[in-house]
């Protein structure tokens, strides 16, 4: 009999594996965390709809405060995992996209979308889609990595000039498509563009955070130099080049 596996950040795991990057992620979410606290301080009201909730972690954590949250994802893999892994007695789970397969008006409190936006063609659809199924008052929290972050613009220089960036667009496309991963980030927001196309959406702007920092390694004559440790306290006095944004705007 072949051994059941699981599919995970666009590669095959057994269920020891899973179980372990379950644990892994349930770790990662309960220590100290920037872009997980300030979604969690954001939620409020009683009934939540997690939006890209890919395996349940943050689903499951939103639902331990005691919210009832309901969790959807594209990817019918993602959700095997999250009902398997991550169930709760105030989870649901289910494979559904909310612009095909839509809510009725008025259906939740709270939407979140994290590390989402960035991966969907069509964003301005589903943020007025999130409007119409918010109930009156109520608020979107989304996250998604920050444009203007350190490590891009250092990333931006790594393609100054054209030949690298030929390669970077043939490398781009022979991509596999559908991963789930970094690969199919699609966009990439600064602050201002992402409070305008809320704005424009229907929602005003009600809080927002800077979170997180990434090792920052680049190359130095040959070699890879860290120049700045994960979590680092460095960028402390320079927010808005850490490398994920916190959005909370309510539904006007």
């Amino acid at each position: 009999m072949t051994e059941k596996t699981y599919v995970y950040d666009g590669n095959n795991y057994s269920k020891e594996e899973i179980q372990k990057i379950a644990a892994l992620s349930d770790a990662e979410i309960k220590k100290p965390n920037e872009r997980v606290f300030h979604t969690l301080r954001m939620l409020e009201g009683k009934e939540i709809l997690d939006v890209g909730c890919a395996n349940g972690g943050l689903t499951k954590h939103i639902s331990l405060l005691g919210f009832k949250v309901h969790g959807v994802d594209t990817l019918e893999k993602s959700i095997e995992i999250a009902k398997e892994f991550n169930s709760t007695p105030n989870t649901t789970f289910e494979v559904r996209d909310v612009l095909k397969q839509q809510f009725p008006e008025n259906s939740f409190d709270c939407i979140t979308f994290t590390e989402t936006i960035e991966h969907v063609e069509n964003p301005a659809e589903y943020l007025r889609e999130f409007h119409r199924i918010l109930r009156p008052g109520g608020c979107l929290i989304l996250s998604t990595p920050n444009a203007t972050s350190l490590k891009n613009l250092l990333y931006a220089l790594s393609y100054r000039k054209r030949e690298k960036r030929i390669k970077v667009a043939k490398e781009i496309a022979l991509e596999p498509r559908h991963t789930g991963t970094q690969l199919e980030h699609i966009y990439n927001w600064d602050f201002p563009t992402l409070v305008r196309l809320l704005d424009r959406c229907g929602f005003d702007h009600v809080d927002n955070a800077f979170a997180g920092s990434v090792p920052i390694i680049v190359p130095f004559f040959g070699k890879k130099i860290q120049i700045i440790k994960a979590n680092s306290n460095i960028l402390r006095n320079f927010e808005s080049l850490n490398t994920t944004h916190v959005i909370k705007s309510r539904k006007r």
